[in-house]
Parts: C-alpha cells; sequence; structure tokens
C-alpha cells in the first residue's frame, strides 16, 4: 500500500517529519513544570505511543531511520535549529508556570500591577508560541 498509494506514502512521510521534531527531554520538562502528579503517567503514556508509532512509520516506510531518504537533511537542520528552539520551549514551560500561579481574571486579588504583569507574561507566551512554530517550520 506504501509503495503504491501516494496519498498514503505522503501521509506516512508527513508523520515522519513531525516524529523526527519530537524531543521527550522538551516534553518532560513541561510535564515536571506544568502537569499534576497524579496525571503524570498519561505523558509517560504519550511518549510510550510516540515510540510505537515511530516504529510502525519504519517498518510501514521500509526506511532505516525515521526521518527517511531526508534524514542529513534533517540532522543539519535540527543542529541549527535545536539550540534556539529548545531554549525558548524551556522559556515557555516557566511562562506558562508563572501565568498559572497568577490570580485569575475576575479574581480580587489581580490588583492593576499584577494585571499588567500577567498581560506582559501573556504576549510572551504567545511570542513563544509563534518563535517556535517558525522554529520548527510549522504553523502555530
Amino acid at each position: 500500500m506504501y509503495e503504491e498509494w501516494p496519498w498514503f506514502r505522503e501521509i506516512i512521510s508527513l508523520i515522519s517529519m513531525l516524529i523526527s521534531k519530537t524531543d521527550f527531554s522538551i516534553t518532560k520538562n513541561y510535564d515536571d513544570l506544568l502537569v499534576d502528579p497524579s496525571l503524570m503517567s498519561l505523558g509517560n503514556e504519550v511518549r510510550e505511543k510516540l515510540v510505537e508509532t515511530r516504529k510502525a512509520v519504519i517498518d510501514v516506510s521500509g526506511a532505516q531511520e525515521i526521518s527517511g531518504p531526508h534524514v542529513q537533511l534533517i540532522r543539519a537542520s535540527s543542529v541549527i535549529r535545536n539550540p534556539y528552539v529548545d531554549s525558548i520551549n524551556v522559556v515557555q514551560a516557566e511562562i506558562l508556570k508563572m501565568l498559572r500561579s497568577m490570580p485569575a481574571d475576575d479574581s480580587p486579588d489581580l490588583t492593576p500591577e499584577l494585571k499588567d504583569i500577567k498581560r506582559i507574561r501573556s504576549d510572551a507566551l504567545l511570542l513563544s508560541i509563534k518563535g517556535i512554530a517558525q522554529g520548527m517550520k510549522n504553523s502555530g
């Protein structure tokens, strides 16, 4: 089916490209900073499914690596991109943590000063989303 259906081959290729950009250390950092300990198993389950999906894509495509024939290009791109994108991911997780710790918008505890801080942090969060999307060459 992979060899005979161009549409199916393209879908597998797109999945391969997305999976090749994943980084367990980044997802683990988000889990450690943001996820309730009672829900940590969900992140582990997602990472296990990712490993299964990687294996399935390699099996279906017959490739030696998840990046397929573009392995050298993807590696070179990652070497350039990762130091920047990884640091934005770390900052993004910290911003999310800070925003979650702030009073809700309708809370009487949200002073005008805190409201300004919250707005600035929200803007920084949006910029981090855009920065990661640009760095990963995906839409945000």
